[in-house]
């Protein structure tokens, strides 16, 4: 018996399309891990600024060194979901911000619509956004003490 080329040629397109699907689904689940980086500096001087008893403001572009077009303070138990209503994009949440009560989180978002992020220590004090989010012409963020 001859086999059919045609079974061939269908099985052949059917296991390229699983690998296209496959790939896809990959890069879909990893793509928000990947956009989502730890801005270990801004951490830093955010929380060396809270422990510095004399202030009560900040400006949060003198402590970012790079394009930014907005940034987003979390309180504790922030849903992800949450964050990627306010964003407005796909975001991984690198801390489990829903599940701590010791850390609130900036969110940077850089001008290629990527992130940064630091987490801010509660136990120093508390930065405070009037606004719904904060840009480079309106950065500054008012500090409380507990």
């Amino acid at each position: 018996m001859e086999k059919n080329p045609i079974s061939k040629k269908i099985k052949l397109l059917l296991v390229i399309v699983c690998l296209v699907a496959i790939i896809g689904v990959s890069v879909y689940i990893v793509l928000p891990f990947l956009s989502v980086n730890h801005d270990r500096t801004l951490e830093e001087s955010l929380n060396n600024k809270l422990k510095e008893e004399n202030t009560n403001s900040l400006n949060l572009g003198d402590y970012i060194n790079y394009d930014w077009k907005r940034a987003y303070y979390f309180t504790p138990y922030t849903s992800e979901s949450y964050m990627k209503e306010q964003l407005g994009f796909r975001f991984y949440d690198p801390v489990n911000l829903s599940i701590r009560d010791d850390i609130e989180l900036f969110v940077v978002v850089k001008e290629d619509n990527t992130f940064e992020y630091a987490s801010v220590e509660l136990r120093y004090g508390y930065l405070l956004q009037k606004e719904e989010y904060i840009t480079p012409e309106h950065d500054v963020i008012e500090i409380t003490r507990p």
